[in-house]
């Protein structure tokens, strides 16, 4: 009795216990140092250019106090996003030990303690806090919605179907209006609107990614991929495409800040949406930020719709003679 006993004994713990990393201990100062950078995910910044679309859009691109405020902006949003980057990998720090994948993150693997890293995410609060506060209440308003919601995502809505892609859509408007209120013009309805359409987009095509790539595992990697199918998924990006496509069609056409010249800039955004739709769903791609920069194609898009969209707002060109 007691033989079977103790053969059964090891099977136990591994039902029990947490998957943790080897060598799962505090680091030294450089090294948490360089884990709390890596925990804020600069790679992700790239998301927070969208404050840029006002100084543009409003042709102050040469001034140079819009470009200030522009930039002030984006750094606002890299110090938030890295916060919140924070919050969510010591919220998760839990779920993370049992995922072999995500085992050896920071936060999770104990290479970062907790402390050192709510420390540096109330340092990046600071450093948006103060930015938000030089550019005027209009932005500090927009950073408090901002954080609101994201640690509503963190504590509760990241597992939530429909929700979860919906915050990070909101998160891409607010830092559009946050770059328009930093050069001090009024939004736009219809780009507003566009920006809002895109995120859902690119959210919904990332949702479908991670599910045709991950299969049956995809519950495990992210809970709400459980919810969601390839099907429903597939009808979303079709609505979120066309609605892109036709809010962006209307403002290049409607806006009191553009010539109906700006038409001419529709094609690549055409062709860039149904490129990406080709990657997610016959390529199986899933990261925006990584297929922006390695897919040539969908590249070849955007820097042709920028030329376009510079030529036209800073080229005075005005290919049907009309004037607003």
């Amino acid at each position: 009795m007691s033989h079977n006993s103790a053969e059964t004994l090891p099977l136990t713990p591994p039902a029990i216990q947490l998957y943790v990393p080897p060598a799962a201990r505090p680091g030294t100062p450089r090294e948490m140092m360089w884990a709390l950078l890596r925990v804020m995910r600069p790679r992700q910044w790239v998301k927070n250019t969208a404050c840029l679309a006002g100084l543009i859009f409003s042709h102050q691109l040469f001034n140079g106090a819009a470009r200030l405020g522009a930039v002030l902006a984006t750094a606002m949003f890299c110090a938030a996003s890295g916060c919140v980057y924070v919050l969510n990998d010591i919220c998760d720090r839990d779920k993370d030990r049992q995922n072999p994948r995500k085992a050896h993150r920071p936060i999770a693997s104990g290479v970062l303690p907790v402390w050192v890293a709510a420390l540096g995410g109330l340092g990046c609060l600071a450093v948006s806090g103060l930015a938000a506060g030089y550019l005027g209440l209009p932005c500090l308003v927009v950073l408090a919605l901002y954080l609101a919601m994201n640690v509503a995502y963190s504590l509760h809505l990241k597992d939530a179907v429909l929700a979860d892609v919906l915050v990070i859509a909101l998160g891409f408007v607010l830092r559009v209006l946050a770059g328009v209120f930093a050069v001090h013009v009024q939004p736009t309805s219809w780009i507003v609107l566009c920006i809002f359409f895109l995120a859902l987009f690119l959210g919904f095509a990332k949702r479908r990614g991670e599910l045709a790539a991950l299969g049956e595992r995809a519950a495990a990697h992210r809970p709400v991929l459980g919810k969601y199918t390839l099907g429903y998924l597939d009808n979303l990006l079709a609505v979120t495409a066309t609605m892109t496509i036709v809010c962006y069609a209307v403002y290049t056409i409607e806006s009191p800040q553009v010539n109906d010249s700006m038409i001419i800039t529709i094609p690549p955004v055409v062709y860039g949406i149904a490129r990406y739709l080709l990657l997610v769903m016959v390529r199986g791609g899933e990261v925006p930020e990584e297929m922006l920069t390695r897919d040539r194609g969908l590249l070849a898009a955007v820097l042709v719709w920028l030329a376009l969209c510079i030529y036209v707002l800073y080229g005075n060109v005005n290919l049907f003679n009309e004037t607003r």
